[in-house]
């Protein structure tokens, strides 16, 4: 890592709050271009309904289905309300998410909000955030989840580089995650630094969070797609050529190429697209070269710029088969490349054993 710079990243803007050391960003309009410096790493696109200001009936001490007793507020996203809360029959910490009364009004966003708790749930794996429950409550959807502490990845993005055999453990980790998921029938489509999160500890733990915008598999559900016909879904830095397209095919290897600019980023030190505007980002997107690694580290081994080259290519079919495939290629290509000594050592030994045998014989 030394001698490496990392790009610095805009100050957080004041439309985020904090849950425990996450960050939530709160979406403003989508559509819009955002101005230059603005972050299009956090900024969701797709179907958004405003926050009405104080529209919250929940508070602290409110029990939700004589199960769950909520004990602090956390946060106000985009579709719901995040509480620390307790099972009361057995004392357990949760997080209780309950979707916004404001959006009730909004059949699209509520099915969201269902297909949230549908997906997650569907997805048996250690890195993916556990659901525990989900119910209604006053007719507003909740549900209920492993309580996290620690920080999202792009909080700790925020702090500066990452040491490479820690990010090459969070890429790993991730990819178990996106293949359990995607075993399940789930795409996430929405894979950013922002929607993992680092448990506390000295040791690597990730969880994958947030499929609000998950596609499901037909045998998951079957009321059809919420995805309108030219809809633009996810974060702008992370979208996949084939999401910036609005396309309706979108599939797994969408997640992977947002797995490859996550990756990219963690062990480059910056993003491969620099654009601070939106325009300009999907052009990169659909059109620009991918800078190489090595061309903006020259002290990363030249193996990254052909895994770049597959990860990050446009064409679907030409990226890896899975992400564990993703994050082996990514592991063996990060190692630091050793200078070929061998054939030089043979000669000298070579050399030395005839000058050896020549002395013996002069006696």
């Amino acid at each position: 890592m030394r001698g490496r710079r990392r790009v610095p990243r805009p100050a957080q803007s004041s439309n985020a709050s904090i849950i425990g050391r996450r960050l939530y960003p709160t979406p403003r309009g989508c559509g819009d271009i955002p101005a230059p410096g603005s972050r299009l790493r956090a900024r969701r696109v797709g179907h958004y309904v405003p926050r009405a200001v104080g529209s919250s009936d929940l508070s602290p001490g409110l029990v939700i289905d004589d199960r769950w007793e909520l004990l602090s507020a956390l946060a106000t996203g985009s579709s719901g309300e995040v509480f620390a809360s307790r099972e009361r029959s057995t004392g357990r910490e949760v997080a209780i998410k309950v979707m916004r009364a404001d959006l009730m009004g909004d059949p699209v966003a509520v099915k969201r909000f269902e297909r949230e708790a549908q997906a997650t749930g569907s997805i048996q794996h250690p890195k993916v955030v556990r659901v525990i429950g989900h119910g209604h409550h006053r007719g507003r959807p909740y549900l209920a989840m492993e309580l996290l502490h620690g920080e999202t990845l792009e909080a700790r993005l925020g702090r500066g580089p990452v040491p490479r055999e820690r990010s090459l453990a969070v890429i790993a980790q991730i990819a178990a995650a996106l293949d359990a998921a995607h075993d399940a029938g789930v795409i996430h489509r929405d894979l950013k630094p922002d929607n993992v999160f680092l448990l506390e500890g000295d040791a690597v733990d990730v969880r994958v969070l947030d499929f609000g915008y998950a596609k499901l598999a037909d045998h998951l559900v079957g009321d059809g797609s919420l995805t309108a016909a030219n809809a633009l879904l996810g974060t702008p830095l992370y979208m996949a050529p084939e999401q910036v397209q609005a396309s309706r095919e979108v599939d797994a290897r969408a997640d992977l190429w947002s797995l490859a600019v996550i990756a990219y980023e963690l062990v480059v030190g910056r993003a491969p697209f620099p654009s601070t505007t939106m325009a300009d980002l999907f052009v990169e997107i659909l059109a620009s070269p991918i800078p190489p690694p090595s061309s903006i580290d020259p002290s990363l081994p030249r193996g990254l710029d052909a895994w770049a080259a597959r990860a990050l290519a446009r064409a679907r079919d030409d990226r890896f088969p899975s992400a564990t495939a993703l994050a082996r290629s990514l592991a063996d290509a990060a190692r630091p490349e050793r200078r070929r000594y061998g054939p030089l050592v043979a000669l000298i030994a070579l050399a030395l054993i005839a000058l050896a045998l020549a002395v013996a014989r002069a006696r």
